[in-house]
C-alpha cells in the first residue's frame, strides 16, 4: 500500500470537514426549523387565549350571574352586619369562653374538659382552638349549637363527635375555634 503524501491528506481531511459541515448544516443544524418552532409556540399561546376569551358567556347570562352574586353579597352582608371584630386578644378569648360557658351551663350540658390548642392563622381570622368534650342530652345540643350560631362572634366548630355514653346521654367532641 501506497503512503499517501502530505497534499493528499490534507485533501483528504479538507473532503471529511466539507462532507461533515455539509451534514451538520443539513441534518442537524436547521435554524430555520427552530425558528419554526418557537414561532409555532407563540402561535398557540396566542390562539389559545383568544379561544379564552371567546369562552364568554352571552350578556344575558352574564347579566344573571351578577344578579345571583348581588342577592348573595346582601344575604352576606345581612348576616355579617352584627359581628362583633376581636383582635385576638387574650382578654376578648377568656370573654367569649366565659359567654360560652354560660350557654352550655344554661343547655345543662356537662363540661368533661375544655384543653385549649395552638393558635393558627385562618384566610381571614387568627383562630384560637378548644378541644371541647361535653356531656348532655340530644336536644340539649341542638339548643347550644342554636345559641351559639347566634353569637355576634365568629365562632366554628369542627371535628364533630357524637358518641351514645348510655342513660339518653350524648358524650360531644368538638374542636371550637374561636
Amino acid at each position: 500500500m501506497k503512503t499517501m503524501t502530505n497534499l493528499e491528506k490534507f485533501g483528504l481531511a479538507a473532503i471529511l470537514i466539507i462532507a461533515c459541515t455539509f451534514l451538520y448544516m443539513k441534518y442537524l443544524y436547521d435554524p430555520q426549523t427552530r425558528v419554526l418552532q418557537t414561532t409555532l409556540k407563540k402561535r398557540n399561546k396566542i390562539v389559545n387565549e383568544l379561544n379564552k376569551v371567546r369562552d364568554i358567556p352571552p350578556l344575558f347570562q352574564l347579566k344573571k350571574i351578577i344578579e345571583k352574586d348581588k342577592n348573595t353579597l346582601k344575604i352576606i352582608r345581612e348576616k355579617s352586619s352584627n359581628l362583633s371584630v376581636k383582635t385576638g386578644n387574650p382578654d376578648e378569648i377568656t370573654q367569649l369562653i366565659s359567654e360560652i360557658n354560660k350557654i352550655i351551663e344554661s343547655n345543662e350540658l356537662s363540661v368533661i374538659s375544655i384543653i385549649p390548642g395552638q393558635s393558627t392563622a385562618g384566610r381571614f381570622f387568627k383562630w384560637a382552638p378548644f378541644e371541647m368534650d361535653l356531656k348532655g342530652s340530644f336536644n340539649n345540643f341542638m339548643v347550644f349549637m342554636t345559641d351559639i350560631e347566634d353569637l355576634n362572634d365568629a365562632v366554628e366548630i369542627r371535628n364533630l363527635v357524637l358518641e351514645n355514653s348510655g342513660e339518653n346521654l350524648l358524650r360531644l367532641k368538638f374542636t371550637l375555634r374561636i
